[in-house]
């Protein structure tokens, strides 16, 4: 017969270390939301300098709307043609998203870790995740999350193919691609749920306090 031998400790948690520990994670996912947000902003302002070095001056010369392949066997996407075909400017892909698109989903995630980043940097300061700072913090998340979800390809869908209607193309190109993100419309929801949770938490905090 085998028993299973389990070691239960009944020593108290130390209020000042867990803390202390909590406080350390903090500062470390502080420090790694800055690192992201870094990478985010170098990556955005690099496709920002090759639209300015590259493509707008061949585009400045005369451009029309075209069908090109940019990649072989990925099929026809919708660019902006200048005078240098080699550098097109990219507004509908061969998978139906739009480049518009893509740029306000980049600025929305650069929102969102901007957002984490001063969620760890109140946890870091309040030392307990339960503090009201946190919880606006987490809703501001939660809501991002939907709208990145629901609103912004969408969004970014429908600009596109006002500029196609002006440059002699159909609007309805523009709104072949999926721009319902169903991932994120659950994230958004679960962290929103987890916010609720942090109310409840920070309720106990506060009963807490006044107990101690």
């Amino acid at each position: 017969m085998i028993r299973w031998n389990v070691s239960k400790s009944n020593e108290p948690i130390n209020r000042e270390q867990a803390i202390a520990d909590l406080r350390k994670l903090a500062h470390i996912c502080k420090w790694a939301t800055i690192c992201t947000a870094v990478a985010l902003a170098l990556g955005l302002l690099a496709v920002i300098a090759i639209e300015l070095l590259l493509i707008l001056p061949s585009l400045s010369q005369g451009f029309c709307l075209q069908s090109v392949e940019l990649n072989a066997g990925e099929g026809p996407s919708l660019a902006l043609v200048g005078a240098n075909e080699q550098t097109p400017l990219m507004l509908v892909a061969h998978d139906g998203h739009t480049a518009i698109g893509s740029a306000m989903m980049t600025c929305l995630a650069l929102a969102i870790v901007l957002s984490a980043y001063r969620f760890f940097s109140a946890i870091e300061k309040a030392g307990r995740p339960f503090d009201l700072e946190c919880i606006r913090i987490l809703r501001q998340v939660g809501h991002l999350f939907l709208i990145g979800g629901v609103a912004v390809k969408l969004l970014g869908a429908i600009v596109t193919g006002l500029i196609l209607s002006g440059f002699g193309g159909n609007f309805t190109d523009a709104l072949g691609g999926q721009h319902l993100d169903l991932s994120m419309v659950f994230a958004g929801l679960i962290i929103s749920l987890i916010a609720s949770v942090f109310q409840y938490g920070c309720i106990l905090q506060i009963q807490d306090d006044e107990l101690l």
